[in-house]
């Protein structure tokens, strides 16, 4: 049977072990998000492993854990951090930050702080609606969007989609439909993700009951998701024009780099934000969400995993650590060609892990929060009385 925490730790706030579960699973988002950006890249016919359980998952569970997140904030201080007002000023810095960092040159990888800064400005109304509501919404939404999406594309084709940066604010519609239609995370789409995550934080992730239905419904519609893409390929309706078989399963999008066709909603890789998509990366985020909350619940995974649950509280500040130190390698290897640009490296992936989660542990240990959740929170309560 499983031990579980201490009698002092879980009284001391019916909201702790919730936060905590977050964490934990923000912490594992930034891992694999990591991992896709600098270990083996995806260059001969088959998908590494890495890439396969990863790619097109870890940005999705950020997403979703915003959500939850947002939810939590509003809760536990609705008239301080979690208000209309500080939600808009820490959505604002955010875009701010992405583009920003957008517009580091030979940047290896599209950052994406800019369209979650936008999707959570968009779910401040949501956070009245029940779980149930939030729920029904998300699905409707991960019917429909995606086709409406699909649509724009294929009656709008060629559009160019890259990375968003502050040069792009010179014109400001162009950059909006970017972020919200044409770019590799189209919020239009992604606001499933944030619905979903609303309603996750709504639930007691401090109950065994609930995390384990999470990670039941979330391996569900992993499987489920994988089965249906398997099938449709098999059966040839799905637009399989690299040849590539069962590999199409965790292929990204043809967009922006060939025209969109109605045949590509059947597509289930990365990023393709179709139908099944979603709903594969919306499964894989419970499926986190609740193995963490239930491993928060042995003390010894407690300990074992308190350095990841300590980078899951200040991603913000890890994610552009992590950034920046991946340009540079990428300088590195544009000055210095070598394996790395073409191949990726486990090497280098390993060293920002073991350094950001040290680094993580030990300012929490001594500091408390990561120096830009505490500016952006800071900044965003400005002026107004707010819990701690």
């Amino acid at each position: 049977m499983a031990t579980q925490v201490g009698e002092p730790q879980a009284a001391s706030t019916s909201r702790a072990g919730r936060v905590e579960a977050v964490d934990l699973a923000r912490g594992f988002a930034l891992l694999g998000m990591m991992l896709v950006h600098l270990a083996a890249f995806w260059v001969d016919r088959d998908p590494p492993l890495g890439h396969m359980i990863f790619g097109g998952r870890a940005a999705p569970l950020f997403a979703l854990l915003a959500g939850t997140a947002l939810m939590l904030v509003h809760e536990r201080d609705a008239r301080g951090a979690g208000s209309v007002r500080a939600t808009t000023i820490r959505a604002v810095l955010l875009i701010a930050l992405g583009l920003g960092l957008g517009s580091l040159d030979d940047l290896p990888m599209l950052v994406i702080l800019a369209y979650y800064g936008l999707l959570i400005m968009v779910a401040l109304p949501f956070r009245r609606l029940s779980a149930r509501s939030l729920l029904l919404l998300a699905g409707v939404w991960v019917a429909v969007a995606p086709v409406l999406v699909m649509w724009a594309k294929i009656e709008h084709a060629p559009v160019e989609a890259g990375q968003a940066e502050l040069s792009d604010l010179e014109h400001p519609v162009d950059l909006f439909m970017e972020i919200v239609v044409w770019g590799a995370y189209p919020a239009a789409v992604w606001f499933a993700y944030v619905l979903v995550g609303l309603a996750v934080g709504r639930l007691d992730l401090r109950s065994a009951s609930v995390a384990a239905r999470l990670a039941g419904v979330g391996a569900a519609l992993v499987a489920a998701t994988l089965a249906t893409g398997w099938l449709l390929i098999e059966g040839g309706l799905v637009d399989d024009r690299y040849e590539i078989g069962w590999r199409q399963l965790f292929a990204p999008s043809f967009w922006p780099f060939e025209p969109a066709r109605w045949n590509d909603l059947l597509q289930v890789g990365e990023h393709t934000s179709t139908p099944l998509n979603v709903l594969g990366a919306i499964g894989s985020a419970l499926l986190v969400v609740g193995l963490c909350s239930l491993a928060l619940r042995v003390s010894w995974m407690r300990r074992l995993l308190m350095p990841v649950r300590a980078a899951g509280a200040m991603t913000l500040t890890l994610y552009t650590i992590h950034v920046l130190w991946s340009w540079r390698l990428r300088v590195d290897a544009i000055n210095d060609p070598g394996p790395f640009a073409l191949e990726g490296s486990y090497r280098d992936w390993l060293l920002q892990v073991v350094v950001l989660l040290v680094a993580a542990a030990l300012w929490q240990r001594f500091v408390g929060k990561g120096p830009l959740e505490w500016l952006m929170r800071r900044l965003s309560v400005w002026g107004r009385r707010s819990r701690a």
